[in-house]
């Protein structure tokens, strides 16, 4: 079985940071079942789309280390309290989208510099924030995070699944109605779609469709809509929407 992705989200601006970070990511690595993704150099926008990115977008929990970034001064002239990484903020912000776009939750464990202080959407986001202790404490932390949190299968685990459910006719299927929009398409729509795409004749487009509909409802990455008046459609399950389009698009690449 794979092994859970956790995401490590910690300043890198000082050695101190870092050693903390790669604390928590020698912690998660030495756990069974678990392994850490902790960047500690991006330097181009490539890079960021590449790994820190892709490593949120699949990740099954995060650590969060919120480190002093200096004091934020208010309009009034008094101390507000000291702001943490946008960077790390960013971050979190990006995980929070993700867990509600795909309606589930993934765990996160965050940890607080004493005069940190979290704000409008933040106080949300990061809920119970532990201190930032030593470094047998953070250790410990972690360890008893990872054993007593509930981490669902990845969406990548879970979706090789149901792609692996699908035969070549189901995927042909799939490819014609992403290239009519994938949302509400009629079927006549994704036939002649199919049609173009693999060169086939009206009837086993039908006959494709027919098919690829059992796998559909098996498989739940297509909602089967009934209309009697204009006729049926179908549309890509949008939790699905991003894994269908990269996979179909790979698919179709090496000459299907």
């Amino acid at each position: 079985m794979a092994k859970k992705l956790i995401f490590v989200s910690c300043g890198q601006l000082t050695e101190d940071e870092k050693t903390v970070g790669l604390l928590i990511k020698t912690t998660i690595d030495a756990t069974a079942g678990f392994e850490a993704y902790f960047a500690q150099a991006v330097q181009d926008f490539e890079a960021l789309g590449r790994h820190v990115l892709e490593a949120i977008r699949r990740c099954a929990g995060a650590v969060v280390v919120l480190h002093d970034r200096g004091v934020v001064i208010g309009a009034d002239g008094k101390e507000w309290g000291s702001r943490s990484s946008v960077w790390v903020n960013q971050e979190r912000a990006i995980l929070a989208y993700r867990q509600f776009f795909e309606s589930q939750k993934i765990p996160l464990l965050a940890f607080i510099e004493p005069k940190v202080k979290l704000e409008g959407a933040m106080t949300s986001l990061i809920v119970n924030p532990r201190p930032l202790g030593t470094a047998p404490e953070v250790a410990s932390a972690v360890k008893a995070w990872l054993s007593s949190s509930e981490f669902s299968a990845g969406s990548d685990e879970v979706f090789a699944r149901k792609w692996n459910q699908l035969t070549d006719v189901g995927r042909r299927v799939l490819a014609g109605l992403l290239e009519e929009g994938g949302y509400n398409v009629k079927e006549t729509a994704v036939r002649h779609a199919v049609m173009r795409q693999f060169h086939m004749q009206s009837n086993p487009a039908t006959e494709a469709i027919s098919k690829a509909k059992l796998e559909f409802i098996n498989t739940d990455l297509v909602k089967l809509i009934h209309n009697k008046h204009s006729g049926d459609e179908l549309s890509v399950h949008p939790t699905w929407e991003f894994h269908l389009r990269r996979q179909i698009a790979d698919w179709l690449s090496v000459g299907r």
